[in-house]
């Protein structure tokens, strides 16, 4: 009978052979997408440049539609998990830190993040970041919207979403120069300069 030890020994060997063929094919997706939209992606040449046989690809995803998708949720849930535990309040008078963990969290992912800030990357993970922001900000950080500042809060939104993504594709395409802290530090004196925050710590 098998010991508990062996047990988990054999557990755990099987989780990192499963993660490693899953980094595989993720990194060959992303480098795939360089170069052709998804839908131009077949399993063959995918798994090919992964050096993982079809039978085990059919293992873990239904076709390199359902990869990208398992994948982008993984970035999401990474990218929520900045959020754990941050208060409205934190957030206003402290942005430079939220932003600070985001672009971390993007420069970990750089190859993934860069291709999905592309023109073959997908809107759709765009969407569910934005909407991810948009609930967390009426449903927990709500106090900090003047009621007459409701009626602008797309607008804010907008600017804010819109002004991090184009300063996260400028980032990668320029080569990363800039560290993730002082690229919160330029997105901090942005919304500065706009007062958006100067708003809401007034509210």
């Amino acid at each position: 009978m098998m010991g508990e030890t062996e047990l988990r020994t054999r557990t755990d060997i099987k989780d990192r052979r499963i993660r490693k063929t899953r980094n595989a094919l993720k990194n060959s997706l992303t480098t795939l997408l360089q170069e052709k939209n998804v839908k131009d992606i077949s399993v063959k040449e995918l798994t090919e440049l992964a050096d993982v046989n079809r039978g085990t690809f059919y293992l873990h995803y239904k076709d390199v539609f359902d990869l990208l998708e398992q994948s982008e949720l993984d970035l999401l849930d990474e990218f929520e998990s900045v959020f754990d535990g941050v208060t409205g309040k934190e957030f206003v008078n402290e942005p430079g830190k939220i932003f600070e963990r985001i672009y971390n969290m993007c420069k970990d992912n750089a190859d993934f993040v860069r291709v999905l800030l592309s023109e073959n990357g997908d809107i759709k993970f765009l969407n569910s970041m934005s909407s991810f922001l948009k609930e967390r900000c009426l449903r927990d950080w709500s106090e900090l919207i003047k009621a007459s500042d409701y009626k602008m809060f797309d607008a804010y939104f907008t600017f804010l979403v819109g002004g991090c993504v184009s300063l996260l594709q400028y980032w990668f395409t320029s080569g990363m120069n800039q560290s993730p802290k002082e690229l919160a530090k330029i997105t901090v004196d942005f919304l500065e300069r706009s007062t958006a925050l100067e708003r809401l710590r007034n509210a």
